[in-house]
Parts: C-alpha cells; structure tokens; sequence
C-alpha cells in the first residue's frame, strides 16, 4: 500500500471546519502536541480522527500568509517528534505534514528514513523529499540487472536493508530454489518478509520452518511476518512456543492461534488467561474468544455441567470469555444454587462481569442480600459493579437493586446500598437521599461513602445538597467536597461536559474555605484535551480555568 493510500480522510469539510480554529501563538503548545500525539498513537479511531484533524488544522494556521515565523518552528516540533515516533501510522502523517510546513531543515531528516527497513516508510520520506525540493527524481527506487548472477552479486555487496529486501525479492522471483538458499544461511528479518508474502510455495514453506529455529528473534519476526497466515498443521509447534520466556513471541504466538487453534489449545491458551502482564492475560483471553473450532464449545459445555469442580470452573471461565451460546443462562443457575461448591459458585458470579445478562442482576442482589457470612456476599458486590459498567443499563439495575432494598433487613440494605453505584439512576439517588434523611447514621456513613463512586454528575449534585444542609458541621462538608472532587477527577468523556463544568461551577461557589475549594480544583489535576478546549471557548471560574490549564493529560 502507498503513502497516500494508508491514510485516508473523512470529507474535506471536517477538515476546513478545524482549519477556523484560532491559533495565535508561534508553535505548537507542548501540552496540545503532547495530547494531539496521544491520541494519533492510541486505539480510538475517533479521537485518532480528531488528533489529526488538530494537527492539520495547526500546520495549516502556520502556512497561512502573515504567519511568516510560525513554519520553522512548527517545522522543528514536527522533526523532533518524527524521530522519537515509533507508530508507522503516525510516522507517515508527520511525513504529510512536513510535506506542507518543511524546509532544506528536514531533508537530513527525510534522507536518514530512506535508509529505513520499513519499505511503506521509505516511499513516504521519499514523496515528502520530492515535494519539498520539487525534484521527482529522488532516490528513486534502483533498478536491478535481470541476471541471476548479478543479482547475487549486488546482494552479496549491499548493505541498506530495504535495497537487501528489494534484490532478495528480484531473486525469489527468478528462483525460488537461490532465495531459499539465501533464507536458511541468512534469516534476515528483510529476507523473512519478503519469502512469506512472495507467494511461492517453497519460500514460504521455508520461513515456516524458521519456526524450529530456536532462535527468539528469528521466531518472532517469522509470525509477524506471516501476519496469521499460519497452516492449522503447525498448532502443535505454536503451543510449544507459549512456554518461552519472552512475552513478544508468547503474544505473537497467541494472536497465531487465534486464526489457527483448536480445542487442542485451550489449555496453555488458558493457562495465560492469568498471567501477571496484562498484555499477556488479554492477548490470551481475545484469543480464547477467536478459536474457530466448533468442537470447543460443545467440549465446555459439557465439561461446565459435569465432572470435577476444578474441570468446571475451568470450563466456565474458558466459555465467559468465548461468550459461548448458553453461557449466561448457565452462570446465573449455578450462582444462585446454594448446594453447589463455593469455588464453582464464585467463578459464576466473576463470570458475570463478562456474560451476565439483566437477570443476573437480581441473583447478585440475593446473594448480597442473604450470604453475608460468607465470601460469596463480596464476589457478587463486585461483579455488580463491573458487571453494570459493562451492561450501561442503569433501569434494569434499579429494578433489581429496588427489590433487594425493599426486602432486606438494615445490615442487608447497607450491604447494597455499599454498591448502589451500580445503579446510577435518579431513583436511586431519590432513594439514597431520603435515606439519608431518614437520620439513620449508619446508613447516612454508607451513603456519604458511596456517593464519590456515581457515575453521572447525580451523585455530585446529591453531595453538594448534603453539603449546603450541613450548616457549621466542617467535617461532613469536607467529605462531600472531596467526594464531589473525586467524581470530577473519575470521570471520563462519556460524562456531559456542560454538567462537569456546572457542577464544578456550583460547587466553588458555595465553597466556604479554601480547602472546600481546593477539593474541587484538584478534581482537575488530570484532564482530557477537550477539558482545556472547553474551558478555552467558554466561560468559567478563573481559578477553574487556570486548573484545566495546568492539569496533566489523563
């Protein structure tokens, strides 16, 4: 794929709506580049979307007439970040940028990268060098001789990996049988990828071989090189590889699996599901999920159903994260069976967090409700909690959390009213606020302690209401205003912006002390970019604004 062919816009007026943004500074601020690259090297297409869109939209403001000093600085920002850019994505966007904004400053620069092993790399320093001296000449790929011998020779005394990849792939083409030659006495990562993806059976049948090599770098460039297009006969090697000690072939060797593994490997794949790097244990469980076999579900199934706690708990956890079909319904039946074992039970509920369904809700609630003495109450508080960031279903958690309260004895509703976050709806926050007025102090300590956890602007505005009630009781006023802080500090850009800020707003203004304030303030030490083009395009608290200002980037 080219240059011009990797990135692609959405239409041309997104881009001149961004290009309006006033910008009257000399360069780049370092805390809006530092987030715009952020987001370029993230996995949210969106924001990667809009980071793009602000660099445009930056490089543009620069090139614009009467800006005459702007482009030699936007030009160094630009360079400075090109060499410590490690993403081929962003690498090449820089390229397009430079290509607008560069000078003879970046043709070093740009010289440098056409010394690059990646090919997609060059070809875009190459376009950029050619826009910038306006010469279509540049470094134009070398043509090579059609002659074997001469090939062999110009491999033999070449020395820049993507010239070493461009002869090694003339000879593939004149003869397979040379370049495997070439391959086995030299596994050269250039000579790798081009002998996987040159379609010829016989090199790509060799890099596969590359497999046993026992050598970790060689291994790890193989799989990436075969970008999943692995032969299914070769799982049994690809598990053997998930007991090395290097966690780039283990993850490269379980995106493999995703694409080519059975039943057979469920076991060492699962085996990783709880490894102690996180990139590990995911990797792991995504490949759980990719496995094609249609043997694995139905073997779970009925692993899940009979046979020895620990074949069940293993089968249970294998199919929440392969959300096999019937997982949910089973899950909700052994968490709610008193008479099987705590350690099945306990791996239904966690399994909950992934599969549950709005009818798991209400057999959570009943264990809260009725097995506090065991440890199964604290399993099922916690997978309410994880289980409803991940349903988003605030109703159909009130229904269920309103039964249990209606229901339970005192030390029971305060076990659920410790998770009523769960539930942010207003009529549980109604119901926390005339519980609280009830006088109880156990419950009104409980529902002080649970409001910071809201997930909606709600439990701020409950707070601040506690807060204003208070009269002279200093300590409760400081609990709700730190509470209202870490509401603000938690939150994310799923919230409403207009109601963090009025919130926010309302909150300073009836602070009575500095350190009421001050919790406020400090919900604002880490912000997102469009804290501060919010606080830039609307007005707010002066100390507020100066708070955004200064925060670091979540």
């Amino acid at each position: 794929m080219n240059f011009t062919a990797k990135l692609s816009l959405k239409p041309l007026s997104a881009a001149l709506a961004l290009l309006a943004l006033p910008l009257s500074y000399g360069q780049i601020p370092a805390e809006d580049l530092d987030s715009i690259f952020s987001r370029l090297d993230g996995d949210d297409y969106d924001a990667q979307y809009d980071a793009r869109m602000d660099l445009l939209a930056a490089v543009a403001e620069a090139t614009a007439p009467g800006n005459e000093d702007q482009p030699k600085q936007v030009e160094a920002q630009l360079l400075q970040q090109l060499k410590k850019e490690s993403k081929l994505t962003t690498q090449l966007w820089i390229l397009r940028q430079l290509a607008l904004v560069g000078s003879d400053s970046s043709i070093d620069t740009l010289e440098a990268l056409l010394r690059s092993e990646n090919r997609e790399l060059v070809d875009g320093a190459r376009m950029t060098l050619r826009v910038l001296t306006n010469d279509p000449n540049v470094e134009e790929a070398p043509q090579f001789s059609d002659k074997l011998d001469q090939l062999l020779q110009d491999l033999a005394n070449a020395e820049n990996p993507s010239i070493k990849a461009a002869i090694f792939e003339a000879i593939a083409e004149k003869s397979p049988k040379q370049a495997e030659a070439i391959l086995l006495k030299s596994p050269l990562p250039e000579y790798i990828r081009v002998a996987a993806t040159s379609g010829k059976r016989r090199l790509e049948k060799a890099t596969q071989n590359l497999l046993g090599s026992g050598d970790v770098a060689t291994q790890i460039v193989v799989l990436g090189a075969l970008d999943g297009k692995i032969p299914s006969k070769l799982e049994t090697q690809l598990i053997a590889l998930l007991q090395s000690e290097n966690e780039t072939l283990q993850l490269q060797t379980l995106e493999a699996l995703g694409h080519v593994g059975s039943a057979r490997s469920l076991d060492a794949v699962l085996a990783l599901s709880d490894a102690r790097s996180k990139d590990l244990s995911d990797a792991a469980i995504e490949t759980l999920a990719s496995i094609q076999d249609p043997r694995l579900d139905r073997n779970l199934m009925s692993a899940a159903q009979k046979g020895t706690t620990e074949d069940r708990v293993k089968a249970l956890r294998a199919m929440s994260f392969r959300a096999s079909e019937g997982i949910s319904d089973l899950v909700n039946a052994i968490a709610a069976n008193t008479g099987l074992d705590e350690a099945l039970r306990e791996e239904a509920i966690a399994s909950m967090e992934r599969v549950g369904n709005n009818d798991s809700l209400s057999v959570l609630v009943s264990i809260v409700l009725e097995e506090g003495k065991s440890g199964l109450r604290r399993e099922a508080q916690k997978a309410l909690k994880r289980m409803t960031l991940r349903t988003g279903d605030a109703e159909a958690a009130w229904a269920a959390f309103k039964a249990g309260l209606d229901a339970g004895d005192l030390e029971a509703r305060q076990a659920l009213i410790l998770v009523a976050d769960s539930a942010p709806s207003p009529q549980m926050v109604d119901y926390l606020m005339n519980a609280y007025e009830s006088g109880d102090e156990s419950i009104q300590k409980t529902v002080i302690r649970v409001l910071p956890s809201w997930r909606n602007w709600d439990g701020g505005k409950a707070l601040l209401e506690i807060a204003q009630k208070a009269g002279s009781d200093e300590k409760l006023r400081a609990q709700c205003f730190k509470g209202i802080g870490r509401i603000i500090l938690g939150s994310d850009e799923n919230y409403s912006f207009d109601g963090k800020y009025e919130l926010a707003g309302a909150a300073l203004e009836a602070a009575k002390s500095e350190a009421e304030r001050k919790a406020i303030l400090d919900g604002f030490r880490y912000v997102v970019w469009k804290d501060k083009r919010y606080v830039s395009q609307n007005e707010v608290d002066p100390e507020l604004k100066a708070a955004v200002e200064n925060g670091q980037d979540k």
